[in-house]
């Protein structure tokens, strides 16, 4: 994206469940499972069952305010 996105509209769809919700003692240990969890994440996109998503153009296509229309990459 060209700019920062908070506050801004999202396309999204939940395809899945990766782990609870936990309270951590450090930042260091969130950060750490926060990679972990784009690595399976990352993985679990690549399946055959998910590829028929990637395409999608409800999450791909992005208007309203604070989007001018853009488009993901």
């Amino acid at each position: 994206f060209k700019h920062d996105f908070y506050g801004a509209r999202i396309n999204l769809l939940i395809l899945g469940f990766i782990r609870p919700e936990y309270d951590y003692v450090s930042k260091e240990s969130l950060i750490e499972d926060i990679k972990v969890d784009i690595e399976v994440a990352r993985k679990s996109l690549e399946r055959e069952a998910y590829a028929r998503y990637k395409g999608e153009r409800y999450l791909l296509e992005f208007t309203g305010e604070g989007h001018d229309n853009e488009v993901a990459n």
